[in-house]
Formats: C-alpha cells, sequence, structure tokens
C-alpha cells in the first residue's frame, strides 16, 4: 500500500495507466489480434485431441497475462532484471499446461490400455470381429481409452478402414505402447497372424516394461531428490540472502558484475539439471 501511495504522489501510475490504454487501443492494430487467434486455433486444436468439452481459456491467454502481470509488478517495484526472469518462467509455465495435460492424459491411457488390450483379445478370441470387440471394450473402460476407442469406431463408421483408424488415433495419443499395438496391428495384416494372441503378447510385453521402470524409478529416487534439492538451493539462498541484505542483494540485479555472476550462475544450474536428468533417465 506505501509502495502504491510513493507511485501515485510521483505521477507514475497514472503515467502506467495511460500508456497501458494506448497500448490497447494500439496493438489491436499491430497482429495482436490475428495473434491472440493463432493462440486460440492451436488450442483448439489440442483441446479435441484431448476431449475436452471447451478449451480452457488460461491455454489462449494465461501466458501473456502471467507474463505481463509478474513483469508490471516487480518494474513498479524497480526490479525489472528481477521481474523479467520471472517473466521468461512465467511464460514457459503456462505455456506448457497444453503439454502436461497431454502428458497426464498419456499415462492415464497407458495404465487402461494392458486391460483394453486383454478385453480386445477375448472379444477376438470368443468369436468378435475387431470392430465389435473396440465396442465392447469402449463400454467396459473408463476414459480415456473408451474415448479413443470410440473414435476409431466413428472413423470406421465413416468410411475408413479399421487400421488406418487405429493409425490415425497414434497421431493423437501420446503413448508409445500404443505406437507399438499399431506397428503390430499393421504387421500382422499384412503377413497374417491371430489379432488375438499379439494383442496378449503386447499386453504381457507392456506389464514387463513397468515392472522395469518401477524398479529403476525406484533405484534413482535418491538421485532425482538430490537433483532437486541441488536446483532449489541457489534460489532459496538467494531468498535468504535477500531477508538478510536486501541493499547488497540489489548489486546482483543492477550492478553489470552482477549481473554477469547471476547469469553464470543461472546458467550453471539449468545445466546441472539437465545434465541429472540426462543420466537418470533410462529407456526401457
Amino acid at each position: 500500500m506505501t509502495l502504491a501511495v510513493d507511485l501515485l504522489d510521483r505521477g507514475v501510475l497514472p503515467l502506467v495507466a495511460c500508456a497501458t490504454a494506448v497500448l490497447c487501443w494500439i496493438l489491436p492494430g499491430l497482429g495482436l489480434a490475428s495473434w491472440f487467434d493463432r493462440r486460440r486455433a492451436r488450442a483448439d486444436v489440442m483441446a479435441r485431441r484431448l476431449f475436452l468439452p471447451k478449451t480452457p481459456p488460461l491455454w489462449v491467454y494465461g501466458a501473456p497475462a502471467a507474463a505481463l502481470g509478474s513483469f508490471g509488478l516487480l518494474a513498479l517495484a524497480g526490479l525489472w532484471i528481477p521481474g523479467l526472469f520471472i517473466a521468461v518462467i512465467a511464460w514457459i509455465f503456462m505455456e506448457g499446461l497444453p503439454r502436461r495435460a497431454q502428458k497426464k492424459r498419456g499415462r492415464r491411457f497407458d495404465l487402461q490400455f494392458v486391460d483394453a488390450l486383454m478385453g480386445l483379445s477375448n472379444g477376438l478370441k470368443a468369436g468378435m470381429s475387431l470392430p465389435q470387440a473396440l465396442e465392447q471394450v469402449s463400454r467396459d473402460v473408463p476414459a480415456p481409452v473408451s474415448e479413443e476407442f470410440a473414435d476409431i469406431l466413428r472413423e470406421y463408421g465413416l468410411g475408413k478402414t479399421i487400421d488406418q483408424a487405429f493409425e490415425d488415433a497414434a497421431e493423437r495419443i501420446d503413448s508409445r505402447n500404443y505406437d507399438l499395438v499399431t506397428l503390430a496391428f499393421r504387421v500382422g495384416k499384412e503377413r497374417g497372424g491371430n489379432l488375438s494372441e499379439v494383442f496378449e503378447k503386447i499386453a504381457a510385453s507392456i506389464r514387463e516394461i513397468w515392472r522395469l521402470e518401477e524398479n529403476i524409478r525406484t533405484v534413482s529416487t535418491e538421485g532425482r531428490s538430490s537433483a532437486r534439492f541441488m536446483t532449489a538451493m541457489p534460489p532459496l539462498f538467494l531468498l535468504l540472502l535477500w531477508f538478510m541484505d536486501a541493499k547488497s542483494m540489489m548489486l546482483l540485479f543492477t550492478d553489470p558484475v552482477g549481473i554477469g555472476i547471476l547469469t553464470v550462475v543461472v546458467l550453471l544450474n539449468v545445466l546441472g539439471q539437465l545434465w541429472i536428468r540426462k543420466i537418470l533417465d533410462v529407456d526401457v
């Protein structure tokens, strides 16, 4: 409140308000509206892939609002360099929301996929055709597998072949297990074979891969915890020094030497985190 009153007394807040109004009037003519239209189009495509009823507004406006808001607040307090740094972090975090939603849905798909494959195998053994087995599994298995199988059946009903519908679904499903099934399905259709046995063997292979991945995750837990701790230490140390001696800490953001030191620390921290993640990321 004191900072706001001080800025108001100096005439800074009215100036910022006028500049904001001018920008809001000018920027649409400079392509801001078309830029937001392109962002909305990309978000709509991702929302349809995830079978969402509507596009989350955060996917369209979240990143610009978070970056501009964080930078504006810190810039008003005179912290231009920290404001720019926080704005970049806010932009990256908000821009990653659709991708994280897709990965989360992919993990849920993988957890249900083994049961779905066993359902397909059992249906084929019972004498059903593949579309009939897909329809039964789509009723018995929850989303997202039921959504994807229902979409495959919808495309099959519109005239696509069942193998083409399977392959087209792989473009929106972020799952290596599904890619393996589509490959095996295509080979089985070309060279012949028992699809029920193929699905059953793939389900067994996926279970074994999960067992190995869980074992690797358990063994590398300590290393991952150490990586998080090492990454969080520099920001926490800077925050502690800020409370101890804020005036001296400001030299890191205002003095050229301090800015250089801070840049080197950030780069080394990021490189160290990427290096540790590369070492601990074992592909099964």
